[in-house]
């Protein structure tokens, strides 16, 4: 009967501490965008190899772009959608492209109006287009994505984010720091 009464007592007090910032951020929400679209730039690299090259110099095949959109429930809860064009790695007539799609959920934890830490997890819906010695050999899946990143309020309506993204592509671990502006409606 004890051990009820305490998980009972338990589940009352992690409802009032959820239900608190709730409240709290009822009245913030009606002041928020709801909306956001987005676009920035990347730089990656491929199964954990360094981001230079040999003379510490980043390398131009390196960069990607990427497209975003999302909704924003509450000021702690989003879904957002990406298009990420991972550019094209060559050596000689060889070449790999990839690019893709992302679903995500984005939670948030404010810390200041100004200051936003975040992660977010989903799936990439990805496609490669590759040619070795005139041999053409495409792929595509569906992958886990990960990242991590702190949004900065710039303006009432845009933000800066800085982000780390971990992808998965056929086997080969791809990771992205990535800067992006957010326009908020």
């Amino acid at each position: 009967m004890k051990k009820n009464s305490r998980s009972a007592f338990g589940l009352i007090c992690l409802s009032a501490l959820c239900a608190s910032p709730a409240s709290a951020f009822a009245n913030d929400l009606m002041d928020r965008p709801n909306l956001y679209v987005g676009g920035g730039a990347g730089y990656g690299r491929v199964n954990g190899e360094d981001f230079t090259n040999s003379n510490g110099d980043l390398t131009k095949n390196r960069v990607s772009w990427k497209a975003l959109a999302g909704i924003k429930f509450n000021p702690i809860v989003s879904i957002e959608g990406q298009y990420i064009d991972f550019s094209a790695a060559n050596r000689n007539t060889d070449e790999v492209k990839a690019k893709g799609w992302t679903a995500e959920l984005v939670v948030e934890a404010p810390i200041t109006p100004f200051v936003t830490p975040y992660g977010k997890a989903g799936a990439l819906m990805w496609k490669t287009d590759n040619r070795f010695n005139n041999i053409s050999r495409d792929g595509s899946g569906t992958s886990f994505a990960w990242g991590v990143g702190v949004r900065f309020r710039l303006a009432e309506n845009l933000d800066l984010r800085t982000e780390y993204e971990r992808f998965r592509m056929d086997g080969t671990h791809v990771d992205s720091a990535n800067a992006i502006l957010q326009f908020n409606f």
